[in-house]
């Protein structure tokens, strides 16, 4: 048999993809199981506290959002220029990348107050917005490091090497799950810190990450002496200025979604306590398959990135279908248990919580994961195709698209329930058909090729 024509065995095929995609996928499932716990904990501690994390988490993520994307980016850099054998720049780009992420760190520090203000806005309690602060404070205190640690992973990403982010990210799963037990709780010594432990120890973690990256980096470079890891420490603005270039419409991207994504959010944390307990729930469960999705959509920009930098745009578009069909297949397992057996997710929830109070929430939260088995499969293949483009540069065109379709879901929510008394289940029906609607037009543009011809590094080398 020719292996050239078998999809599993021919080059950037079902063996390729996966190869590279599976430690990414665990990667993310360790972040989810860090999420997980966090909040898990947190539950067992109160209720309101596992909500307040959740708030606090997606107000984090959505101050950093640009700088972590920007940071991110470094992926698609490296990437092209293993692909095209240009080594020694790789160590340049990437401490370009952790640069920036040093430098972002004291601003989002000086924003603390004003960002925080969101919370009263939305109309929630004195002593939730209370929880909220305190914990959006401490885990702000990581933000550096996770910024910084994005450039470092990209590293290794472009070049494929996916099992060092894997390893790096079981071994911080279990730094954090131990901070957590012991900072939430007062275990083995440690003062019982509740909410504010849980912001600690992941602020720790985030710190630790970021530094066993750098280490592993410059040890890589020790042994190949190739990458001019410890030359390329400098600063270079003019290469900064082409990162941000691309960057930044990247992180644009990722910052409108998570800003009109938290805003959904902060609306249904003003319907009450069942319903955003409920939605903390579901979504904590959906990170099992969106952030594991990520990974496939890491592997598949860096994978995309190295074949643009090869001119073979033909492989990079195997890339994308045979991923497409990984998630897809992925997702429909999810799918699938959060239908058939949604009360094993749900009874992990249980523990110290009152049951009347946990047999309402639970009730509503099966519903939220019928919604959430609907788009799973249009919310893959959106993490596919989007990560295509990315592997390309394509960032401007996904920066436009998501500016201009991103805020109608949290227009369409406040309408209904200001205008129309509208509730939880109007808000989660607009959320999936923008998943649909978003999932559709990113199709449209993979499928026009305009991406294929697309580089981010120099032309002269290419």
């Amino acid at each position: 048999m020719d292996r050239s024509n078998n999809w599993w065995t021919r080059p950037c095929g079902g063996w390729d993809v996966l190869r590279q995609a599976v430690p990414l996928i665990i990667s993310g499932g360790c972040i989810s199981l860090i999420n997980f716990t966090d909040r898990m904990f947190l539950m067992w501690h109160s209720p309101d506290a596992m909500t307040a994390s959740m708030q606090a988490g997606m107000l984090f993520w959505t101050a950093i959002a640009i700088p972590l994307a920007a940071a991110g980016f470094v992926t698609t850099f490296v990437a092209q220029y293993h692909g095209s054998g240009q080594y020694h720049h790789i160590g340049r780009i990437v401490w370009q990348g952790i640069w920036f992420g040093f430098f972002t760190m004291p601003i989002l520090l000086l924003l603390y107050r004003p960002f925080t203000e969101v919370f009263v806005w939305f109309g929630h309690d004195e002593a939730l917005v209370e929880l909220e602060r305190t914990y959006y404070f401490y885990t702000l205190l990581g933000c550096g490091a996770a910024i910084s640690a994005e450039a470092a992973a990209s590293f290794f990403r472009g070049q494929g090497r996916m099992r060092v982010e894997m390893c790096n990210n079981i071994f911080c799963l279990g730094l954090n799950v131990l901070l957590d037990y012991c900072l939430i709780f007062g275990k083995f010594g440690f003062p019982e810190w509740g909410l504010a432990g849980a912001a600690i120890a992941t602020a720790i973690t985030l710190w630790v990450r970021f530094l066993i990256y750098v280490v592993l980096m410059f040890m890589q470079d020790w042994y190949a002496n190739k990458f001019h890891v410890l030359g390329g420490m400098r600063l270079d603005l003019p290469l900064i200025g082409r990162l941000c270039y691309y960057g930044i419409p990247a992180g644009l991207y990722t910052f409108i979604d998570m800003l009109t994504f938290s805003i959904f959010i902060f609306m249904i944390g003003g319907l009450g306590a069942v319903q955003r307990n409920a939605t903390t729930i579901a979504f904590t469960l959906n990170s099992f398959t969106f952030i594991p999705l990520n990974g496939i959509g890491i592997a598949v920009s860096s994978m995309v990135g190295n074949q643009l930098g090869r001119n073979r745009p033909d492989l990079a578009r195997r890339v994308a279908m045979t991923s497409v069909m990984f998630g897809c297949i992925y997702a429909g397992i999810f799918g699938f248990a959060f239908l058939v057996c949604p009360y094993m997710f749900l009874s992990l929830f249980a523990a110290y919580t009152s049951p009347e109070e946990f047999t309402e929430m639970s009730e509503l939260c099966i519903v939220l994961l019928r919604f959430i088995a609907l788009y799973l499969f249009f919310d893959s293949s959106l993490a596919i195709f989007y990560s295509t483009l990315r592997g390309a540069g394509d960032t401007i065109f996904i920066a436009w698209l998501t500016a201009i379709l991103a805020p109608l879901y949290p227009i369409c929510c406040f309408i209904g329930i200001q205008f129309f008394g509208l509730g939880i289940l109007w808000c989660w029906t607009v959320l999936t058909l923008y998943v649909v609607l978003y999932c559709f037009c990113l199709v449209l543009r993979y499928r026009s090729k305009i991406w294929e011809s697309m580089r981010v590094i120099e032309k002269e080398i290419i």
